[in-house]
């Protein structure tokens, strides 16, 4: 066994001569936040996308709050990267944050589902912008809908809440 004093990048780049500047969004960026909520109806279908909001492809999406009502039979819901319609509207990485996420309890306490199984390792999804989500090789400069999609919709009408928390 050993000793050690290991440093995060954040610390490293500070340490150095010059400081290497960290991206603001990972390192004292600007904190912000969207909340939206949306109706679940008991006729809708399995498939059905819920756009809550939009935010810019240079966004890290620092937290995501779900609260929501008991959707009967809602057991199985992805969190993810929709184009905006503007855009085309299609889908560019369905289980960005959350997969496989059961709302058929009623959930009063907020749930992260930034690390609820994404298609991604919650470690590399917590410096990633979204762009780099939507498995781009640049900043597109675009903005991205945050979506549920309903893999397995429920039969029971009822609301959900997400309060997305972000850095720029």
């Amino acid at each position: 066994m050993a000793v050690v004093n290991t440093k995060s990048t954040n610390i490293t780049n500070s340490d150095a001569t010059p400081v290497t500047k960290l991206s603001s969004a990972i390192d004292a960026g600007n904190l912000k936040f969207k909340i939206a909520t949306l109706a679940v109806a008991a006729a809708d279908d399995d498939t059905s996308v819920f756009r809550f909001v939009r935010v810019p492809s240079n966004a890290v999406i620092i937290k995501m709050d779900l609260f929501n009502d008991a959707i009967t039979s809602g057991t199985d819901y992805d969190f993810g990267i929709y184009q905006t319609a503007a855009n085309g509207g299609t889908v560019v990485n369905a289980d960005a944050w959350g997969k496989a996420v059961d709302l058929s309890g009623a959930r009063v306490a907020p749930l992260d589902i930034v690390h609820e199984g994404g298609s991604d390792s919650p470690i590399e999804n917590c410096y990633k912008r979204v762009w780099e989500l939507a498995g781009l090789t640049a900043d597109s400069g675009r903005e991205y809908d945050i979506c549920a999609t309903a893999n397995t919709v429920g039969s029971g009408a009822g609301d959900i809440t997400l309060k997305v928390y972000y850095s720029i």
